[in-house]
Formats: structure tokens, C-alpha cells, sequence
């Protein structure tokens, strides 16, 4: 049987209670202040010379409030800008799409290293709020990702192998947590490994002090100044290696007995060995895992049959299967830079100025960083880090904004299902002691 009943006829119009579609944007607030991310910014970052207006830490934690809710271009603001309740709870309006792109348009280099301040010192509250300390230990995976611009006439778009112009950031991700620990951006012909040494030092202030520190890198980041770097400061290190064929070479000749299975994989083998780099006499420990070629693959002379992957580390301790297992979840951090495409509008740059668009990065990393917290903190499905999944389901609420004596009480449907987890969220979140200062 089939049913072609058309849908109840019905008619549009408009009303002046004040109703939001985000009530989960209070979630987002209590999460903002917990990390103490407006009183930060405010100390921190001087841009504008007038106090008219919104202040700084006004302009930036709308924004970011805006783009968590699922805003992906200032164009997009003026949806918020609209949302009267939650203006009235926040306290101050979301910016208007174009005073938002002058504010963007006055940042200098000076003032996105105000802002990047700020977030060092959110970021250090954070970790205390999640409960890291001395003795801990953190694992920060880095990576780099090309960024579209529209055209050349953005400043540091560049042409590359992705045939459009593109802007190529530095990012570093928390495991585990979810959380974007630093972004920087560069031309977008920058090398992988352009100024990688100074980011990993700009990421290491951000951890607490006394808390270990395991660095995950691909092989476009492997250099010898980078490991002496990292020797240095005590930060243990997984980088893969690219494949050439003095390394190969080597490989080669490792006996079949020196190779042990993988310890989370159906197939493969892992073996080590010492090695230098041609231009150095410190011989540093390789890691190689090994599949055998495929029925109809292409086989190669100098691979013998196997394919292969290497990492250098400098952890003398850990098994190497165990350190292969380790550094192959390093893809992990692909989830984090898709999120921010994805789910922030992190897919295209689209400002003409280089700083407006490297503070607008800040601004999008920040955003997702509250929805982390948001869940962390609030203890909101933790396993689940899409913002996709927290927005439809805690986000994304329809509420009513009513007035009561000098009170204001944030309506929500009887029948919602997750009231519970809600509420629970929210009071965890609000109960958060406050940041000093």
C-alpha cells in the first residue's frame, strides 16, 4: 500500500517572544569562561584606540561562539547577529559581517602576537581544568595543510601542486583531547618544515611545566636540526623518514630472524636499526615496518619484495612495535585538520590581507577548541570528538528566553530527550572554579 497523503497545509508568520534556535550556546559560554578566554584576551590584546563599540575580547568570543555553532564565513554572522535571545544572555551583540572584517583587516603581526599570548595562557588553564600536572605526559602531533584562497590576490596565496592558490599553516593538535594547540600561518609555498623549530617551541610554552612531552611528525618534517632541537629541550620524538636508497639500502640487510609482527596489525613486521645522516656523526634509532607486496603490485629491485615505512626516535626504552604502533595513530591528527575544513569553515581563506586571515585562523581554531572543552569539560560524550554530532545534539536546541521578576529562564522543550545530560553539562561547567585575576 502506498501512501501519498500530502504534508498539512500551513502558513508563516512572526512573532515577538523571544525564541533562539542555540541554546546549547550557553554551554559554549561556560566553557569560554571556565578557560578564562575573555579575561585573557583583554588583558592581552590591544588593537582598537577607542573604547566605543565592542572591545576585543567581545569581538573575538562572538566570533567564536558563532563559528562553534556552525558559522563558516562572516557572511554567516549576520544569522547570529539576529539571534536577540542570546544576545540578551551573552550580554553584547555578534558583530555585523563587515564591522567583523574591519576589525579583522587592523590586525598586524604585533597584535596576532597579543593574541597568541592569550591563548597560551587559556591553554595552560585548560590543561589544568582537564587535570594534567607534573608528571604527566602529553602527546602533540604536528602537521601542516594547504588552505584554498580564491586567487592570487590574497596576500601569500600561492600556486602549488594542488593547481589553486593556497596559504599553508603550521597546526599542532593535543591526542586525546582534541584540542588545537597552536596554528601559524605561511605562504602557501612554504616548504613542510619552514619554520617548524620556532613553532615547536611557541607549542611547548603552552604545556605546563614539568609535564612530559612526545612529539609526533611525518616524514616532510624530518631534519637534523629539528631532532637536535628537540634533544635538547628533553622532548621525546617519532618523525617518519623519507625512503632513499642509502636508507634502503640498509634495510635490506637486516636478517629475517630481527623482525617481529606488528602488535595491532593483521600483517606486517617491525624491526630497528642504527643509523646517521650522511652529514652527521650521531647515529639516532630506526624504526622499519614492512608489507609484503600485493599479487599484481609494482615490485621494485631495492625494496625486495616488501613495502616499507621508517620512523626516528629517540625513545631508547619502548619497543619498536610498539613505537610503529604509536606513530601510525599519529593519523589521528587528520581527523582534527578535516574537523576545522569540515565542520569550521577552515576549508578556504577568503580575507585579501595576510594577518586578517592568520587571525581569523586563530579565531576558527579557538572555535573548535570550545566545542572540545565544551565536551570535555561538561563531560559530553568525550569519545566522540565531531562537532557535527555535539551540535545536533546539545547544541542546536530550540529554547524560549522568558522574563521573570529580574531573572532570566531559558525555556526548553518538555520533551527534548537530552535534558538530563544537558543540565548535567551545564552545571558541571558552571561550577568550574573561576580563573585567578
Amino acid at each position: 500500500m502506498s501512501i501519498n497523503r500530502p504534508a498539512r497545509a500551513f502558513s508563516v508568520s512572526t512573532t515577538d517572544l523571544s525564541l533562539t534556535a542555540h541554546a546549547g550556546a550557553v554551554l559554549i559560554r561556560a566553557a569560554a569562561h571556565a578557560v578564562g578566554l575573555g579575561s585573557a584576551i583583554a588583558a592581552q590584546l590591544h588593537l582598537k584606540k577607542r573604547a566605543r563599540g565592542l572591545s576585543e575580547a567581545e569581538f573575538i568570543l562572538a566570533m567564536a561562539e558563532a563559528v562553534a555553532l556552525g558559522a563558516e564565513c562572516l557572511d554567516d554572522l549576520a544569522i547570529a547577529r539576529a539571534d536577540h535571545a542570546q544576545e540578551e544572555l551573552r550580554g553584547f551583540a555578534v558583530p555585523a559581517p563587515q564591522t567583523a572584517g574591519s576589525f579583522l583587516k587592523r590586525f598586524s603581526l604585533g597584535h596576532i602576537r597579543q593574541l597568541d599570548k592569550a591563548l597560551r595562557a587559556v591553554h595552560l588553564r585548560a590543561f589544568m581544568l582537564l587535570g594534567v600536572s607534573t608528571g604527566d605526559v602529553v602527546t602533540l602531533d604536528f602537521d601542516s595543510t594547504y588552505i584554498r584562497s580564491y586567487s592570487s590576490r590574497r596576500q601569500g596565496a600561492d600556486p602549488t601542486w594542488t593547481k589553486r592558490y593556497t596559504l599553508h599553516p603550521l597546526l599542532c593538535f593535543v591526542s586525546g583531547f582534541g584540542t588545537c594547540l597552536h596554528a601559524k600561518l605561511r605562504r602557501g609555498k612554504a616548504a613542510t618544515s619552514r619554520g617548524i623549530v620556532p613553532f615547536v617551541l611557541e607549542c611547548l610554552r603552552r604545556i605546563p611545566r614539568g609535564t612530559g612531552v612526545r612529539a609526533r611528525f611525518d616524514s616532510g618534517f624530518y631534519s637534523s636540526e629539528l631532532f637536535a632541537d628537540l634533544e635538547e629541550r628533553g622532548v621525546t620524538y617519532l618523525c617518519g623518514v623519507p625512503l632513499k636508497s642509502r636508507l634502503t639500502s640498509v634495510i635490506a640487510r637486516i636478517p629475517d630472524a630481527c623482525w617481529m609482527p606488528c602488535v595491532d596489525k593483521e600483517e606486517g613486521e617491525v624491526s630497528e636499526f642504527g643509523y646517521r645522516m650522511a652529514h652527521e656523526e650521531i647515529f639516532r634509532r630506526y624504526v622499519v615496518k614492512r608489507i609484503p607486496v600485493g599479487v599484481g603490485e609494482q615490485m621494485e629491485i631495492e625494496s625486495a619484495g616488501y613495502h616499507h615505512w621508517v620512523l626516528v626516535t629517540n625513545d631508547h626504552i619502548t619497543d619498536a612495535a610498539t613505537l610503529e604502533s604509536e606513530h601510525r595513530h599519529k593519523a589521528q591528527v587528520e581527523s582534527g585538520m578535516r574537523e576545522l575544513k569540515e565542520n569550521f569553515g577552515l576549508d578556504v581563506l577568503r580575507k585579501h590581507g595576510f594577518m586578517a586571515n592568520w587571525a581569523w585562523l586563530l579565531i576558527v581554531v579557538t572555535a573548535l577548541n570550545l566545542a572540545r572543552w565544551t565536551q570535555l569539560l561538561g563531560s559530553l560524550d568525550p569519545e566522540d570528538m565531531r562537532a557535527k554530532r555535539l551540535r545536533y545534539r546539545y547544541l542546536n536546541v530550540p529554547a524560549l528566553l522568558a522574563h521573570t521578576g529580574r531573572r532570566l529562564v531559558l525555556r526548553l522543550q518538555r520533551s527534548y530527550p537530552l535534558m538530563g545530560g544537558f543540565i548535567a553539562a551545564l552545571t558541571r561547567l558552571q561550577s568550574l572554579p573561576a580563573p585567578a585575576g
